[in-house]
């Protein structure tokens, strides 16, 4: 699993029947220690900038701002019951996260 927070939501017209009703995300991924460091800050505004975008099907009702942990490849396909034409799919919505060394 990865974290990532939500930066926006993606449209499109035409698509596979698998994906079709499902809710299109984009994100931007984060390392599990940034999203830590958010978390203990409070910083949970703060948008990172220096990575690129991934677009993501979402399998829990992630919203705008929010932070998730999502997984790629078949794994991304299992997310759905359909078994969605996937490479990254939306799996939980973040709470906080505690890192111990």
């Amino acid at each position: 699993m990865k974290a990532a927070k939500v930066v926006g939501r993606v449209t499109a017209t035409t698509k596979d029947k698998t994906v079709k009703g499902k809710k299109i995300l984009l994100l931007k991924p984060l390392s599990w220690r940034e999203v830590a460091d958010i978390f203990k800050n409070s910083r949970k505004d703060k948008t990172p900038e220096s990575k690129k975008s991934i677009i993501a099907l979402d399998a829990v009702g992630a919203g705008a701002s929010e932070y998730v942990f999502y997984v790629s490849s078949k794994e991304a396909c299992q997310a759905f019951s359909d078994d969605a034409i996937c490479n990254h799919a939306v799996i939980g919505i973040l709470d906080g996260v505690n890192i111990e060394l």
